[in-house]
């Protein structure tokens, strides 16, 4: 008795083509799913009304309604209370302190101009920009009223400055980009899998149909 091996129908290519199918379906719903509220997300991490404009010297309540990371802001040009304000974006020499308005505990601010951290936007109808760079930053481990403060060295009152603090839109912007980033490349991680499995399967029919023709 003799056995025949059976040859597959052409039709059976059609397997690869739904595995693939398939792996770029899920793919593109993950994928879709991961980035369709990414631009608003980026658009509210820039937006400077998150942001809580100080004169200093002097002292300010904040809410800081967060944790993670926050930062402070020498605002060089804008706009405060319907008085204009411009001068050069190196920031003075400050001494800032932020503490729990309960229990008075100092969050420690660590001086961190960097020039190129910086904002700015157009306030339209010919008010000019508001304008600030990075000087300072600190982590916030529990959400509450702080008090933040700020003084000259020397104790003089003037120039009066505007500083602005609010959540580092740096750090925002890149914990909100890694957060998307994590399902896009596994979206495009399936997209490869589904064509290897795919051409795995259509080399394995091809194989069979092969041998099954020389038989």
């Amino acid at each position: 008795m003799t056995s025949e091996k059976v040859r597959p129908g052409s039709w059976s290519y059609g397997l690869a083509v739904l595995v693939l199918v398939l792996g770029c379906a899920i793919a593109s719903v993950t994928f879709v799913l991961a980035t369709r509220g990414l631009p608003d997300a980026v658009a509210d991490a820039r937006d400077l009304s998150r942001l809580t404009q100080v004169v200093v010297p002097g002292t300010a309540d904040l809410t800081l309604s967060q944790t993670g990371a926050y930062a402070v802001y020498h605002e060089y040009q804008g706009v405060m209370d319907g008085v204009a304000y411009a001068r050069s974006q190196a920031p003075p020499q400050l001494d800032c302190a932020l503490a729990t308005k309960d229990t008075g505990r100092q969050v420690p601010l660590v001086p961190d101009y960097v020039e190129n951290n910086q904002y700015t936007k157009g306030l339209g109808r010919g008010r000019g920009i508001r304008a600030g760079v990075l000087i300072m930053s600190t982590t916030v481990d529990r959400p509450g009223e702080y008090t933040f403060s700020c003084r000259y060295p020397e104790g003089r009152e003037q120039p009066k400055i505007v500083l602005a603090v609010g959540q580092n839109i740096v750090w925002e912007e890149m914990r909100i980009l890694a957060k998307a980033a994590v399902p896009v490349l596994g979206s495009l991680a399936l997209v490869g899998a589904s064509g290897a499995v795919a051409a795995a399967v259509a080399i394995v029919i091809a194989v069979k149909r092969h041998r099954a023709q020389n038989q």
